[in-house]
């Protein structure tokens, strides 16, 4: 991100999610950037990476909101499905597969 910062001469500011994808090499390369919060959030909180939480503990300046990188990492398998107009699901793999 510091690259794209960089390159367009914009400072750092705001809250914004970069979508990633791998070409059949295993290379990363970005396919959007959302300067906003996404619907995916919710999908995530129930995942225990609770990003709005995060933000407001921030925002709000709390003197015991931790401000060190967090890396959120969930159980092997764990897939998120969502749809338009139903609440996400979060699962794992081998439960899908089982059904």
């Amino acid at each position: 991100m510091d690259k794209l910062f960089n390159a367009t001469n914009t400072p750092k500011h705001g809250f914004f999610t970069a979508d990633f994808k791998e070409d059949v090499n295993g290379r990363p390369y970005i396919t959007e950037i959302n300067v906003r919060m996404v619907a995916f959030n919710y999908s995530f909180a129930k995942g225990g990476a609770n990003f709005s939480e995060d933000i407001l503990g921030l925002l709000s300046e709390d003197p015991s909101f931790d401000k060190n990188y967090k890396m959120y990492e969930f159980e092997p398998g764990t897939i998120f499905l969502r749809d338009v107009d139903v609440e996400p699901i979060l699962m794992n793999e081998s439960d899908l597969i089982k059904n």
